[in-house]
């Protein structure tokens, strides 16, 4: 669980980032207030949400593959332990 909190907050640090970035691509200064004021484009959500995807499909990925041999062991310590994979 901490990891997919960890992805949480970077993928939350990137698209900050990447507000900064547009904001600095048109010529405008990213200051605090510019930042929270910017309201991406229905183009800007669609590239996040798919980077977000992606990030969530790799991390999740490597979760799987790490516990999944653990789980063909029949090792009871890789099984969830809420009932939640």
């Amino acid at each position: 669980m901490m990891i997919l909190a960890l992805a949480a907050e970077v993928s939350a640090l990137r698209e900050r980032l990447d507000t900064h970035e547009r904001l600095a691509d048109g010529n405008q200064l990213p200051a605090t207030q510019s930042v929270e004021a910017y309201v991406p484009s229905e183009a800007v959500v669609a590239t996040r949400a798919s980077a977000r995807r992606s990030l969530i499909d790799r991390i999740t990925r490597v979760l799987l593959e790490t516990e999944a041999p653990k789980r063909q062991a029949g090792n009871p310590a890789a099984e969830p332990q809420d009932g939640v994979d």
